[in-house]
């Protein structure tokens, strides 16, 4: 299995690359947002997501493993394909994508061609926890608040507008759960 390659830019085309590594090419789908960063004869570097079924052997490319993370995230929901996914990585910033997520907003899942009304809000049901939960696990700091206010930060919400609205909340239970009511506040 295929998991990180690094090589020049050999070809480009509107959904993809072909990487050199090696003296072999290496053809890499990529979102429209790291795609469009990229140009021809550049070293570049990938995380992979090796992608097999009965009829190809599809590599997809991610700048970090913070979106090839996400991007797995969403192939775990039924009616998502590795299309569509690396699709909805590239319609904006991975931390707006997750905030539109995690405040229950599918409207942005919708402008991917094949994700209707239905797929996009059951991406956000299904992935909604994972997210908040990977968020509150990610930030083992000293105080809860100020784990409250990082996994916010990097959901791209304003420290400052956190910071005032925790004061007025009386958080309370795990991490996870401060999280959600913080959450539930600013929606």
């Amino acid at each position: 299995m295929i998991s990180f390659l690094q090589g020049k830019i050999f070809q480009k085309n509107e959904r993809n690359i072909t990487l050199l590594v090696n003296n072999i090419g290496y053809k890499i789908f990529l979102n429209q947002l790291f795609l469009s960063e990229l140009k021809l004869e550049q070293e570049a570097r990938f995380f992979i997501h090796t992608h097999i079924k009965d009829d190809a052997f599809d590599l997809y490319g991610f700048r970090n493993t913070d979106e090839l993370e996400f991007f797995i995230q969403l192939l775990s929901v039924s009616g998502v394909g590795p299309k569509s996914a690396v699709n909805i990585l590239g319609l904006a910033k991975l931390n707006d994508l997750k905030k539109a997520i995690t405040s229950g907003d599918p409207s942005i899942l919708q402008k991917v061609a094949g994700i209707g009304k239905k797929t996009a809000e059951r991406l956000v049901v299904e992935l909604k926890e994972k997210i908040i939960t990977d968020l509150s696990e990610a930030f083992i700091l000293g105080d809860d608040d100020n784990q409250v206010v990082e996994a916010l930060v990097s959901l791209g919400y304003k420290e400052k507008d956190i910071k005032v609205l925790i004061k007025d909340l009386k958080l309370e239970g795990s991490l996870a759960d401060k999280v959600k009511m913080t959450l539930r506040s600013i929606n």
